[in-house]
């Protein structure tokens, strides 16, 4: 069971009805909201930093057509 992915345990684990209980549906229901906090700050980042070079590259053209 150690070579498969952190999927497929997942889904074996929903599949099987078997002695699940509220706190195993919350505890994975933390999970995935943890997991989507992260992206979620990643992206903002990554955005972020794009859109702050698009600013850089607009700032100047601005400031090459001022001079002209």
């Amino acid at each position: 069971m150690k070579n498969l992915s952190l999927i497929t345990r997942i889904r074996r684990k929903l599949k099987d009805k078997s002695g699940q209980s509220t706190t195993e549906y919350i505890l994975i229901l933390a999970i995935v909201v943890m997991i989507a906090s992260k992206m979620k700050t990643k992206l903002q980042g990554t955005v972020g930093t794009a859109v702050d070079g698009v600013d850089k590259i607009i700032q100047g053209t601005v400031n090459e057509m001022g001079s002209n």
